[in-house]
């Protein structure tokens, strides 16, 4: 059998910090995004997810900070972790930052063994009604960003200590490789554009691509899709409330044959950014109404 370990959520999109530590304290603000993750509905004992995560600077503009609190299930099995996030952001030329993050924190992995049924009750590895470990992970990211693109590189596990799992010298966790890039195109005071791709390879599974595109009304809504090649299609939504409040919704459906049976997946998220105001975000309700008006004025 081959399966993802690491969980991967669509809205991703709004906090690279879910997959780059490098971004910890990259908006200039503070930002909190609270989500929810429920895969594949229609199967009894599904993954589901929780993740609460936060980061800002500390020392301007040098220095980000973050911390992740991350719940993750499925079946018998499941995963606490929290993880801290550092980077030093580093002023490259006139309009370019290059970002350096480390990651580190501790998992506590537990699978309910008394919860199975056991073909064979003499089989070693179903022995206690517990298995229960906890794990430190280590990672390092670095981002490069300019005003209209970013992109950067990540492995979240790069040191793993976890033989407790399987009291071997092997690694049970495999160490996931992400690359990402995105640009922003303001096609209008009132529209901006968001293309991205995320590439993350590790060993023994096939690679996986995200393509996705967001289009923004700013301070409105932000609608998109997404397309894991030969894997799902994604629909993506949120919601600007205010400055500083959001909250989203995503769908994801399998484009391969578990579709049929498994259901959808759907995401919740409520994404604050404290302190952000419009002298750091010029796209804003005046600048839509600005455009509007020169709209119809021509």
């Amino acid at each position: 059998m081959q399966a993802q370990q690491d969980v991967l959520t669509g809205q991703y999109l709004f906090n690279t910090m879910l997959v780059n530590p490098a971004a910890a304290g990259s908006e200039g603000h503070w930002q909190t995004i609270a989500m929810r993750r429920i895969q594949w509905a229609a199967f009894e004992g599904a993954p589901n997810t929780s993740i609460l995560s936060g980061h800002g600077l500390v020392s301007e503009p040098s220095l980000g900070v973050g911390a992740t609190v991350a719940v993750d299930a499925i079946g018998i099995n499941s995963t606490f972790e929290f993880a801290t996030q550092g980077a030093y952001h580093l002023k490259v030329g006139s309009d370019t930052k290059m970002s350096f993050g480390l990651r580190g924190g501790l998992m506590q992995y537990r699978s309910q063994l008394a919860l199975t049924d056991v073909i064979d009750p003499a089989d070693p590895l179903y022995q206690g009604t517990q298995l229960s470990a906890w794990i430190p992970r280590f990672g390092f990211g670095l981002m490069v960003q300019q005003p209209k693109w970013d992109a950067g590189v990540s492995t979240p596990t790069l040191f793993v200590r976890d033989n407790a799992l399987d009291e071997t010298i092997t690694s049970f966790y495999r160490n996931h490789l992400y690359a990402h890039a995105g640009y922003h195109a303001d096609l209008a005071p009132w529209l901006t554009l968001h293309p991205s791709v995320l590439f993350r390879s590790t060993s023994d599974v096939p690679s996986i691509l995200d393509v996705n595109l967001l289009a923004e009304i700013p301070g409105i809504v932000t609608v998109g899709a997404g397309w894991r090649v030969a894997n799902s299609v994604t629909a993506i939504t949120q919601f600007h409330i205010n400055e500083e409040l959001r909250i989203g919704y995503t769908a994801e459906f399998a484009s391969t044959d578990i579709q049929r049976v498994a259901g959808g997946t759907h995401e919740l998220v409520m994404l604050w950014d404290f302190g952000k105001t419009s002298a750091s975000n010029p796209s804003n309700f005046g600048a839509i109404r600005a455009g509007l008006n020169g709209i119809e004025q021509r």
